[in-house]
């Protein structure tokens, strides 16, 4: 009787068991994204027959186009520096009689910075412009061609022969500076209204001379002290406006076409998580090489005051022309790039970046087209391009480059 119930009870449990396992196996399993990812590699990765005039593939091969909207942008990228910078360089020999300034002192327009006198003549004015070796203030003011500088409104240096300070003056407009910016002396005043260089005369050559700051600003890179001898050529000091910041780009010359001024430019700071605005106030073209430089003012407000410092780089771009359609594809399409910048953030490149895909047109046959690379998904890990038409179909595929206009086969 005990064997008997014993068994019974055996049974039921088996019974139920195998039940449960009957309807776990009905259960649909659940999908392996890896899994599926993975096989679709191994499929497009399966030998191609490929002969003189086709090549024959599996339908994996093949990409139906898929659509994504976007905004056509272009990156920029530079260094924070003031609009308004001003370097203040001795064209004679000189000797400093008084320093009344300190380094890192804001000035307001028209204070005294130093007094000085001549104690030599310079053999030409012209030599100022001269660059010299090792001199970084001279490099910065004869880097470029003389074409190129008149063009960018890039550091200048000029002086009259009988002059004694020649002033290399950055600023971010064509506009010339105010007609009461230039610097005063004891003895005379020189402005230039048609030029962003300023000189000051002495009648006598030995008479003391004092210098005024042009505009409000700070006072930096002092190396004028008194009793000082300094040789012809030298820096004085710099006087920089903190307060009205920019930075410059430099593009391809065929950007030209999208940019305009006004424009406005979301950019970001290296170290900073704040997100700041600016605005394109001037766009240059160079000669040699051909390249478009793009100023971009920053827009002064409680987010960017206090925290954008001179030299700091910054990353940033600028939106132009209408929503664009692009196409969606794997990292597999794309052939002959280098997609290492796209995989951090923003996930779009600086520069316009330039890959191949296969195509197969309307005919059945392949062409190798070149396309842009717009952005990259982190999520999707896929590339949205531009340049491939709706009508057409891609190939994953990575065919020899003899394969251009051959037919494809799908097997």
């Amino acid at each position: 009787m005990v064997t008997a119930m014993t068994a019974s009870k055996y049974l039921r449990k088996s019974l139920y068991l195998f039940s449960m396992l009957f309807i776990a196996a009905c259960q649909p399993s659940p999908i392996n994204e890896s899994a599926v990812t993975d096989t679709e590699e191994e499929t497009a990765d399966t030998p191609l027959i490929i002969t003189s005039d086709s090549v024959t593939m599996t339908p994996e091969h093949i990409l139906s186009i898929k659509p994504s909207r976007y905004q056509p942008s272009l990156g920029l990228q530079g260094n924070i520096e003031p609009i308004k910078q001003t370097t203040f360089v001795a064209v004679h020999p000189i000797r400093i009689e008084e320093t009344l300034v300190s380094e890192g002192q804001w000035v307001e327009k028209g204070t005294p910075l130093l007094v000085f006198k001549r104690t030599g003549t310079a053999s030409k004015a012209e030599d100022l412009k001269k660059p010299e070796q090792g001199n970084s203030e001279s490099g910065d003011t004869n880097q470029n061609n003389q074409e190129d500088t008149q063009n960018s409104d890039a550091n200048s240096a000029q002086a009259a022969p009988d002059a004694d300070i020649a002033v290399v003056r950055k600023t971010d407009s064509n506009k010339t500076l105010e007609a009461n910016s230039a610097i005063n002396t004891d003895s005379n005043t020189s402005t230039s209204q048609d030029a962003d260089i300023d000189t000051a005369k002495q009648d006598a050559p030995y008479n003391s001379i004092t210098i005024h700051a042009s505009f409000s600003g700070r006072v930096e890179n002092l190396s004028a002290n008194a009793g000082q001898q300094l040789a012809a050529r030298e820096p004085l000091l710099q006087i920089s406006d903190e307060t009205k910041l920019h930075f410059m780009a430099t593009l391809p010359i065929q950007a030209k076409p999208q940019l305009s001024v006004g424009q406005t430019v979301n950019f970001t700071a290296e170290g900073i998580s704040d997100k700041f605005t600016g605005q394109v106030s001037k766009l240059v073209s160079t000669s040699q090489p051909k390249k478009l430089l793009v100023y971009v003012n920053v827009i002064d407000n409680e987010v960017s005051r206090d925290k954008l410092l001179p030299n700091m780089k910054v990353t940033g771009r600028v939106n132009y022309g209408q929503i664009d359609v692009g196409t969606i594809v794997p990292k597999r399409a794309l052939h002959d790039v280098d997609l290492t910048e796209l995989q951090t953030p923003p996930y779009m490149p600086l520069q316009p970046l330039t890959a191949n895909v296969w195509i197969i047109g309307q005919d059945q046959r392949l062409t190798r087209q070149p396309i842009e690379v717009v952005e990259y998904d982190p999520t999707t890990q896929q590339y949205l391009i531009a340049g491939v038409s709706n009508d057409s179909l891609i190939c994953l595929a990575d065919l020899p480059v003899d394969s251009k206009g051959k037919k494809v086969i799908v097997s």
